[in-house]
């Protein structure tokens, strides 16, 4: 019996391993961009039935507490708990270069409910993935290589480490593009059928606290009524306001040892990673895609990724 493969161990590849035990985990670096020493962003567990039994199940023995995630929207004249039209287009315009795109700010939410466990508030994201990649370890499905090329027309998988196997089904979370390199039938489809997977740029800056709490309240600071705010008027697009940092996102690199009186202490400029356009390509050449890179969707969070994998085993 052939093998069936899933090619990257970040939440998407992690949460289909979990439901699909007959399958293969391939990652030389599982857990992706949760690797990093900070976290660069939002990342919420979006609550909904099939998002709150899996953490339950993930993480039993801690207490499960649904959470309000405020979100604000920056204009020259202040904060305000709502994006208009306007707001909208200038926002995807400046961070992508169109007004198309309508998948970002948070798709104008005011608030989002999402799942944290016991006390570990704004660290339970990567705590359920940490738990959910040890399970998967227990249970002898990952291998820890990389993938060299596929032949969809043989079916036949060749990895970094020497070994090439023949498979049955594959599941893609990676990046499209890097899925386009390994696979030429991948690329030639892509190619033939005018996908254009462009990013921009993305800078993210950690910066620590420049104020204490109490001058915080004199000021009425935004961060004591926002969890993260978006801005087409800053230096920055969004900044994030964790227990003991802040996180600024901009699309170009913002000069000089701080930002708005917050030391700068660690930043990662220029990445390539904010889609342009989405699409959702679901399957090309017989490879199932699952997650935000791999379908080319930025509306795509990990609850989304849940539902479509129950939805596979239901």
């Amino acid at each position: 019996m052939n093998t069936n493969y899933i090619l990257g161990a970040g939440p998407a590849g992690l949460i289909a391993a979990y439901y699909n035990e007959d399958y293969k985990v391939v990652d030389e670096k599982p857990l992706g961009q949760l690797n990093m020493p900070f976290i660069p962003g939002p990342r919420l567990l979006q609550s909904n039935q099939n998002m709150k039994w899996f953490v339950k199940e993930i993480a039993n023995d801690l207490e499960l507490k649904i959470e309000k995630c405020v979100i604000g929207y920056h204009e020259k004249e202040g904060v305000y708990d709502s994006p208009d039209e306007n707001f909208k287009k200038k926002y995807s315009m400046r961070t992508r270069g169109n007004e198309g795109e309508g998948s970002h700010l948070s798709e104008g939410k005011t608030e989002i409910m999402h799942c944290e466990v016991g006390e570990l508030g704004e660290d339970s994201y990567k705590e359920i993935f940490t738990r959910l990649l040890k399970i998967i370890e227990e249970r002898g499905q990952l291998i820890k290589t990389s993938v060299k090329s596929i032949s969809t027309s043989s079916k036949t998988i060749e990895f970094t480490n020497g070994v090439t196997d023949s498979y049955d089904e594959i599941i893609s979370t990676l990046n499209v593009n890097i899925l386009r390199k390994i696979c030429s039938n991948v690329d030639t489809e892509c190619t033939e059928l005018g996908f254009n997977f462009e990013t921009t740029k993305k800078s993210f800056y950690k910066c620590s606290y420049g104020y204490t709490i109490p001058e915080a309240m004199d000021s009425k600071h935004p961060s004591l009524t926002y969890d993260y705010i978006y801005s087409i008027h800053a230096d920055w697009t969004r900044c994030t306001f964790f227990k003991d940092y802040i996180v600024y996102e901009s699309t170009e690199p913002i000069e000089g040892d701080e930002i708005e009186g917050n030391k700068i202490e660690m930043k990662f400029e220029n990445l390539p990673i904010q889609i342009k356009q989405s699409y959702r390509i679901n399957e090309i050449c017989g490879i199932v895609l699952l997650g935000r890179f791999a379908e080319w969707n930025h509306k795509i969070k990990a609850n989304e990724v849940l539902d479509k994998v129950k939805e596979w085993i239901d």
